[in-house]
């Protein structure tokens, strides 16, 4: 017999309560604050929520698998400091070329490590972090670098009024949601961090799966590297820094489980947003930069405790199945 349409069921996914708290939170702003329709800052949400949701993509792979790389916002950061040291020996479309490059090069080094070295995800990513940080640093220096304008074409063109990097964005989610739930590998994907052990024994080569993720992060960290530096035009040594963590707020947020096997591409952007429409809406509020990352951190754990609750109801709901089998018999 099929079941009917359920609004409840509706609301157990996650991404849906983003979409609602996007659009309620937007209403909000839209009506106290008259500055914030105005096209302008429209279109500077639209090209700062573009970078964070490019990384979102590549993360929610990562932590599908089960794993975490909190070395996203210093590979962007390496990315654009590569840019700029190639800039005016190479022309601009093969130094992007190198830039991607290595950006997936990095993440499969953090999937080897994570994969076939057995490394904590945590320890081999924040060693990355730092590699790429002190690399970044010798390749620019201390002292800030304006990138030239040939490199900003990705962060400043537009189509019609729509802004290059979102349409990077949406292309890069629809193509991420895509390979998540269609693909064999999306499948093997969300088998991985389901049950590592039964993955194993199923078959799957778990540690080409990891490391593919770990190359997809990378790959996506390297683009969002490019927009950051075409969009704002210059490099400082804390550019980037920090953005691992809204990153990962920003995935588990919307509904991809810290522990992996559950996922959604479309409620990590949408995360992404949710954060930058926060941001955004205190920055008019002249409040403090400090109470915006205080902010992050407290979304961060609301996020988790969010994943934290619903796996703990999941594990009461199994029990009780389970005791109820047993007492069948």
């Amino acid at each position: 017999m099929k079941q009917g349409f359920s609004l409840k069921k509706v609301f157990q996914k996650q991404w849906i309560a983003v979409a609602i708290g996007n659009i309620l939170l937007f209403v909000i702003l839209a009506v106290s604050q008259r500055a914030f329709l105005q096209m302008t800052n429209i279109m500077n949400i639209l090209s700062q929520c573009s970078l964070y949701g490019i990384m979102s993509v590549g993360m929610t792979f990562v932590i599908s698998t089960g794993g975490i790389d909190i070395s996203v916002g210093m590979t962007a950061f390496f990315t654009m400091t590569l840019i700029w040291r190639l800039s005016g020996f190479l022309p601009t479309w093969l130094i992007f070329i190198i830039a991607i490059a290595f950006g997936c090069i990095i993440g499969l080094c953090n999937g080897f490590m994570a994969a076939v070295l057995n490394f904590p995800d945590m320890i081999a990513t924040l060693a990355s972090m730092s590699i790429l940080r002190g690399a970044g640093y010798l390749l620019i220096g201390s002292a800030q670098k304006f990138v030239p304008d040939s490199l900003r074409v990705i962060g400043v063109s537009r189509i019609g009024i729509v802004p290059v990097p979102m349409i990077i964005m949406l292309v890069i989610a629809v193509i991420g949601a895509f390979i998540m739930n269609n693909t064999r590998f999306g499948r093997y994907v969300l088998a991985v961090g389901g049950n590592k052990n039964s993955a194993v024994f199923s078959g799957l080569n778990v540690v080409k799966i990891r490391m593919g993720a770990y190359a997809l992060c990378g790959t996506c960290a390297a683009i969002g590297g490019l927009v950051y530096a075409g969009r704002v035009g210059s490099i400082s040594p804390n550019s980037c820094s920090g953005y691992e963590f809204t990153v990962i707020t920003a995935v588990v947020l919307g509904g991809t489980k810290m522990s992996g096997g559950k996922s959604s591409v479309a409620g990590s952007v949408l995360g992404c947003v949710f954060l930058y429409l926060v941001e955004n809406a205190m920055t008019m509020l002249n409040i403090s930069s400090y109470y915006q990352t205080l902010a992050r951190a407290l979304l961060m754990l609301f996020a988790i405790s969010i994943d934290t609750f619903t796996a703990y109801r999941n594990d009461i709901a199994v029990r009780k199945e389970r005791r109820r089998r047993f007492l069948q018999y």
